[in-house]
């Protein structure tokens, strides 16, 4: 992996090797803010093998389409087909539920606005199945207690389970909720640290700036087996 602006190494005693690295965005706002991101990290912090990428999760396809236009060839991979592009370019499209897909193979696996729509086992399981040897982009709700919304809900309370700690959040019934599972686990930040090591990678870069969407933190991870 290749960076610039990449801060000291730490273990703090974990089996993980912890970096942090900032990458300048352009606008606070959101949609911005993930695309300037994960542009800036298939161009700058990840040297794959191989120029093809797995979107799992793909939902719209905005990520594919800007990892075909930096010479990616791009699979992108979805339970749902509801918010699919008319016309998906050189993307080639695969439906399939993220609980049972291998991704291996690939040369990198992009992870975004997915993990946190998975319970806990499920994460587990699919972080692993990416832990191939490929470097892996992870976007994701986090649970920082002063950046959830401002109106107080049952499901901002704090909760430990299986040496994890973060809250469960209620899925909705839309195009972006999760397939089958009324909950979803979000992480505190130092939990989603542990949920990285469990599943066996060696070290991952922390990227700043944390953000916010509506619901909370939002945060990327790049992580190396």
């Amino acid at each position: 992996m290749s960076g610039d602006g990449q801060g000291a190494a730490a273990t703090d005693g974990r089996a993980i090797r912890v970096d942090r690295l900032t990458i300048p965005v352009p606008s606070d706002e959101i949609a911005i803010h993930r695309i300037a991101t994960f542009v800036h990290i298939l161009k700058h912090v990840v040297a794959p093998e191989e120029r093809t990428l797995v979107d799992l999760g793909a939902g719209h396809c905005k990520f594919s389409a800007w990892a075909t236009k930096l010479g990616y060839a791009v699979t992108a991979v979805d339970g749902r087909t509801e918010r699919l592009p008319d016309d998906l370019g050189s993307i080639r499209f695969v439906q399939a539920d993220m609980r049972d897909y291998d991704p291996r193979g690939h040369g990198v696996v992009a992870m975004l606005g997915l993990l946190y729509h998975l319970e806990l086992g499920d994460q587990e399981s699919l972080l692993r199945r990416c832990c191939y040897g490929a470097p892996v982009i992870v976007e994701t709700q986090v649970h920082v207690p002063e950046m959830v919304a401002d109106t107080p809900q049952d499901w901002h309370r704090l909760i430990e389970r299986d040496g994890y700690q973060g809250v469960d959040f209620p899925e909705g019934d839309n195009p972006m909720a999760s397939i089958g599972n009324p909950t979803s686990f979000w992480h505190s930040e130092d939990s989603m640290i542990r949920l990285f090591e469990r599943t066996g990678y060696s070290a991952m870069t922390v990227i700043d700036p944390i953000f916010r969407s509506v619901y909370g933190a939002r945060r990327f991870y790049v992580l190396t087996p």
